[in-house]
């Protein structure tokens, strides 16, 4: 007999799931090159939903984005999610995607009350099409064009999407 999943275990589930594929956002709309020469800078920016704090730093020189790191801090009571079992029960298979894509270093730690999840993009060496293909982000026409990655359009893309820079 199948059963519908209850609100909550479908809100739990999405909810890790959106934190889990933050760091697509980096493939989705920010594409477009600009100057790389220039020093090099940190950008941060934050945003908090659903129980969860999403934090994502940018290092470019000049324009262009050459590192992406995506840290997750996932409260399980604010998230709806029942514990760390459950936790480890609905992550662990997303996580699972993520090993092995050259250019991505991820590591979840999970502990009592939260889970705390890192995601690294070094996009000279990202696999870009393995990375699109877990994540669901489009790679466009050519995928070696993915990497390169204007900073003031990922800013612009999250900022849009709620997420405040850290001055």
């Amino acid at each position: 007999m199948l059963t519908k999943p209850s609100p909550r275990a479908t809100r739990r589930t999405g909810t890790v799931a959106a934190v889990m594929l933050a760091a697509a956002l980096a493939l989705t709309g920010c594409s477009g090159g600009g100057d790389a020469a220039g020093e090099t800078t940190e950008t941060t920016l934050t945003r908090s939903v659903e129980g969860a704090e999403l934090t994502v730093t940018y290092v470019a020189e000049g324009d262009k984005v050459t590192q992406q790191t995506t840290k997750n801090v996932v409260n399980y009571e604010a998230s709806g999610i029942a514990d760390r079992a459950a936790a480890e029960e609905s992550v662990a298979p997303l996580a699972e995607q993520y090993k092995g894509i050259k250019g991505v270093e991820h590591s979840i730690e999970f502990g009592d009350d939260e889970l705390t999840e890192t995601v690294t993009l070094t996009y000279a060496d990202l696999d870009i099409e393995k990375l699109s293909s877990v994540t669901g982000g489009d790679p466009g026409e050519n995928p070696e064009d993915a990497r390169d990655v204007s900073l003031k359009e990922a800013v612009k893309t999250l900022t849009d999407g709620g997420f405040t820079e850290v001055k």
